[in-house]
């Protein structure tokens, strides 16, 4: 048993999709052969508020545009400390005691408590049995993505990763915890706070900052550039098609940008290398 929602887009080829999701990961594959975008929205749980979440998601579908809104499933709160020495389960706002053991992601809204999907307190009473151990991606939301050729992405999450495989046209990534991995794109907007970019290629645009992350260019094709990271390396291979300005800089980490001796570049670190 799992909650999933599908939406199978009714306008044919490219589109622009913009996805907002917290807690889990997403999967987006770009399909030269794909004639209508694809998204499912699942999760293993059956109830709680991960499950709530994927019940209650939006889809809006305006021509060739896609918003895919899932709600923020720890509404209630996650509870970060999980005490099982001996059973006991505590937290800022709950004392409870239990003789089983309980581990993996929590999420609390109001007096009830679920562990990776399962609910282990209800009205703040524990419920598990002796002995329960509870573990898996049940308290996760994953989004699976199918893309024609030359569409777009746009993605905000809070706690996931995304990971894209094929060509795109632009890709702005927003994300408070999570990495970006992707194939190739002309235009790309990224900024993380806990979380690193890695992308095989750029080819016209690249704005890309990190808190806490490196950031990775395998081919930088483009014509304007800038990498910044506070803490993380930063590694660049720019081609002899590139052109224009490339900025990278980090404050502590270092910077490496291989094939840049025909651009204006510009580089800086505090605490690091530049070679």
């Amino acid at each position: 048993m799992s909650s999933e929602k599908i939406h199978i887009m009714t306008t044919a080829g490219a589109i622009k999709l913009d996805l907002s999701v917290s807690n889990g990961a997403v999967n987006v594959t770009v399909d030269p052969k794909a004639v209508y975008a694809r998204v499912r929205v699942h999760t293993a749980a059956t109830e709680g508020p991960v499950a709530d979440a994927v019940n209650d998601m939006m889809f809006t579908e305006r021509g060739d545009k896609l918003a895919v809104s899932v709600p923020d499933d720890m509404v209630g709160g996650v509870i970060t400390q999980i005490f099982n020495s001996g059973g006991r389960y505590g937290s800022s706002s709950y004392s409870i005691v239990n003789t089983g053991s309980m581990t993996g992601s929590v999420v609390a809204s109001g007096r009830d408590v679920w562990v990776d999907g399962r609910q282990i307190v209800k009205d703040g009473t524990v419920i598990a049995a002796q002995g329960t151990a509870v573990g898996g991606g049940a308290g996760t939301i994953t989004v699976d993505v199918i893309l024609p050729a030359g569409s777009s992405l746009a993605v905000r999450t809070k706690n996931a990763e995304t990971t894209v495989r094929g060509d795109l046209e632009s890709i702005r990534f927003d994300a408070r915890n999570g990495s970006l991995q992707a194939g190739s794109v002309k235009v790309l907007e990224a900024e993380t706070h806990n979380g690193s970019v890695l992308v095989d290629s750029v080819d016209t645009e690249l704005e890309t900052s990190t808190h806490n992350g490196s950031i990775t260019i395998g081919a930088y094709n483009g014509r304007r550039g800038s990498a910044r990271t506070h803490n993380g390396d930063v590694t660049i291979s720019a081609t002899p098609t590139s052109s224009g300005r490339l900025a990278a800089r980090t404050h502590n980490g270092n910077i490496r940008v291989r094939g840049a001796g025909h651009l204006d570049l510009k580089t800086s670190t505090h605490n690091g290398r530049v070679w």
